[in-house]
């Protein structure tokens, strides 16, 4: 490259640069304060998950003294550079808690001290923690000497380290005590309205009651990472459903990734901490186990503030969304289905009226007679699976790919699949090797002779929580093209076909009638529309590309886009998180522009528009452009073809590309906010959704 810059962008540096994104709508005083105190829980959840999924490969890497090939940097290097990026933006993700802390003061709502309470205060609260409190602490004597077994500390528990003595001339020694799951994090002070305190600082004042007959010294805050990764032992892979039960069971035993401390904690006690951890890892994990504290200003786990009792309603929320409901009450959702498509926007279009209500309408319906769903994290509880569940205990055909190794929700998945069982469902639990990521169902319903199908695809998960937190598509459709495409996927992940492989689940081979699969179709079907256009642009054609997407790293598609744009294409890109293409490279990719939007609700949908000689090809569906989605896991796109909706993405597309709120990602890999007035891309969508309030008879 002609500035002497590596090919890729760095992956682990994009992640951090989009949580330095997020946090930056909580530093935003125009932001409302509670959505502030949301979006800094959102940065602790996202740190927290860096270090789960991604610090242990770090670590390995710089163990190994790898060089990453793409970007030219050595391991070692990278890691450094990830803590560095980690303790500035926890630094300013503190400042910016003690900020919304004071704006919260002028509302009423105070976080207080122990000495800030009075003598009647303090009573009321010591006595609430010997009723209430005290007697969940379990206490652990944390030493290095042989033959005394470590305690085990929790994943994300917060402990309070206590340093003691026996008596005046004896050796200090330390205590640890796990704070107590079924206790608010933040305590109410009796009789002051709006007053509180951290429980940390009651134990701390009154820890002379847990341990009368020593010296206490101090006391001090800290709080455990774990790594995230499930150990599956290859011979329990016969039985798969007690296999990720049990391994899920097991992962708070998982080497320890990160520790947490206040700033005031002696260095010799979190050298006491590590070390006590490194033994519990010993002949094990050993080189990705954490070997330094992470000094915290302020508050720990800084998620605690979003339960600040603020008053709800008013300026200090974002104004409450009025989505569609796009079909009247008594209406059939398959009648509005057989007369067209139906394209919906989440939570613009509101997903309990219309996927809810897809998967309940066919339950009950006496003519449906089968029902098919990918299920990947349906949360629980969950009205979708308890459809199917129903519908199979009714009698029903049901069949349900459930993703067991959904990672964080592998335990909600083991639920429902046996649900499905009991009820009578076929169930599979995954593909081995495979992860199935696509969003898919499939009713079938008896209509007088014939059998109608009716599909439903989307870009995010069958789950109410994220219907109304992420931005996401649906689309209903009888086409018989799509329907046949979907029909085959179910086949094949059933093991409902004919041949030598009747009875085996396996990914589909590939869609003939429109739709995109991966692992096999997709990637090569992305490669070749992207090389069409630039084939296109060097004969003169129009040729442009524009793509909405999460996530966009796989080296083989970002060097095609690169060749794309010598030939000539005009690229746009609308990444929400990790991008690993450096734009605005002179002579590599100066016509590619890469945005990304980050609102108030999460973006999770993903378009696809190939502008084909002018008449324009759009996808939609589960896939991002990682290596983890087009190689490794099930992923599905679908064509939309109505010109309706083809004009209402294209219209949305246009909104997220004009959007004043976005970021553009620059060539060093940094972004800048545009910073410019109007309204955003999801405050348009939220627009359009309150006026008028469309419904489909």
């Amino acid at each position: 490259m002609s500035n002497g810059s590596p090919e890729l962008l760095n992956p682990e540096l994009s992640l951090l640069a989009f949580q330095r994104r997020v946090l930056a709508l909580a530093q935003d005083p125009h932001t409302p304060l509670m959505e502030r105190l949301r979006f800094l829980g959102i940065v602790t959840s996202n740190i927290d998950e860096l270090y789960m999924l991604h610090m242990a490969e770090l670590r390995r890497a710089a163990v190994d003294g790898q060089i990453n090939q793409q970007t030219g940097e050595a391991a070692e290097t990278v890691l450094a550079t990830v803590e560095r990026e980690v303790t500035d933006i926890l630094s300013q993700q503190s400042q910016c808690a003690q900020e919304c802390l004071r704006e919260a003061a002028k509302h009423g709502v105070q976080l207080i001290g122990w000495d800030a309470l009075t003598v009647d205060e303090q009573a009321a609260l010591r006595q609430h923690y010997i009723d209430e409190i005290q007697r969940d602490l379990m206490s652990h004597n944390i030493t290095l000497s042989p033959g005394y077994p470590l305690p085990s500390l929790p994943h994300l528990g917060l402990f309070v380290a206590v340093i003691f003595r026996d008596g005046p001339n004896e050796r200090a020694r330390l205590f640890e005590h796990e704070l107590p799951h079924d206790v608010p994090r933040l305590l109410a002070v009796p009789g002051r309205t709006g007053v509180l305190i951290a429980i940390e600082e009651v134990l701390r004042a009154n820890i002379h009651s847990l341990h009368p007959s020593v010296i206490v010294e101090s006391t001090h805050l800290f709080r455990v990472t774990r790594g995230g990764d499930l150990h599956i032992k290859e011979d329990d892979k016969h039985d798969l459903l007690d296999a990720i039960a049990y391994a899920t069971s097991q992962r708070p035993l998982n080497p320890a990734v990160r520790v947490e401390v206040e700033r005031a904690m002696p260095e010799y006690v979190g050298a006491l901490i590590l070390e006590s951890l490194r033994r519990e890892a010993l002949g094990r994990d050993m080189e990705i186990t954490v070997t330094a504290v992470q000094v915290v200003d302020g508050l720990l786990d800084l998620r605690c503030l979003s339960s600040l009792p603020l008053p709800r309603g008013g300026e200090l929320e974002f104004s409450p969304l009025h989505a569609r409901t796009p079909f009247a009450n008594g209406s059939s959702l398959f009648a509005a289905m057989r007369e067209h498509d139906l394209f919906m926007q989440h939570p613009f279009d509101a997903f309990e009226d219309t996927v809810v209500r897809f998967f309940q309408e066919a339950a009950a319906d006496p003519h449906v007679t089968e029902m098919s769903a990918t299920l990947y994290r349906v949360g629980n509880p969950s009205p979708i699976a308890e459809a199917l569940v129903a519908a199979a205990a009714a009698g029903k055909k049901v069949f349900a790919l459930v993703e067991l190794q959904a990672r964080f929700d592998e335990e909600h998945n083991v639920h429902w699949a046996r649900a499905l069982e009991r009820a009578g469902g076929q169930v599979v639990y995954g593909l081995k090797g495979l992860k199935v990521h696509a969003k898919a169902s499939l009713v079938v319903r008896q209509e007088g002779d014939r059998q109608v199908r009716y599909v439903h695809i989307g870009t995010g998960n069958y789950n109410t929580r994220s219907g109304k937190a992420y931005t996401d598509f649906s689309l209903f459709s009888t086409r018989e093209a799509l329907a046949t495409d979907i029909t085959d996927l179910f086949a094949s992940l059933s093991g409902n076909t004919d041949g030598p492989l009747a009875g085996v689940s396996r990914p589909p081979q590939g869609l003939t009638r429109g739709a995109l699969a991966a692992p096999f179709q997709l990637l090569p079907a992305l490669l070749e529309r992207i090389e069409r256009e630039a084939t296109n642009a060097l004969a003169g054609k129009p040729a442009s590309i524009a793509i909405k997407v999460n996530g966009l790293a796989d080296t083989e598609v970002v060097r095609a886009l690169y060749h794309a744009e010598q030939a000539g294409v005009q690229i746009d890109l609308i990444v929400r998180g990790i991008c690993t293409l450096r734009p605005r490279v002179t002579g590599q990719s100066e016509r590619i522009r890469v945005l990304s939007v980050v609102g108030r609700f999460l973006e999770h949908s993903r378009i696809y528009r190939f502008g084909n000689g002018g008449a324009p090809e759009y996808y939609i569906g589960s896939s991002d452009i990682r290596p983890r989605n087009l190689r490794r896991r099930v992923e599905l796109l679908i064509p939309v073809v109505d010109a309706a909706q083809q004009a209402q993405l294209s219209h949305i597309l246009d909104c997220y590309l004009n959007d004043p709120s976005a970021w553009e990602l620059r060539a060093d890999g940094t972004y800048e906010a545009r910073q410019q007035n109007g309204p955003s891309a999801q405050q348009q969508f939220a627009r359009e959704a309150a006026v008028p309030n469309r419904t489909t008879s």
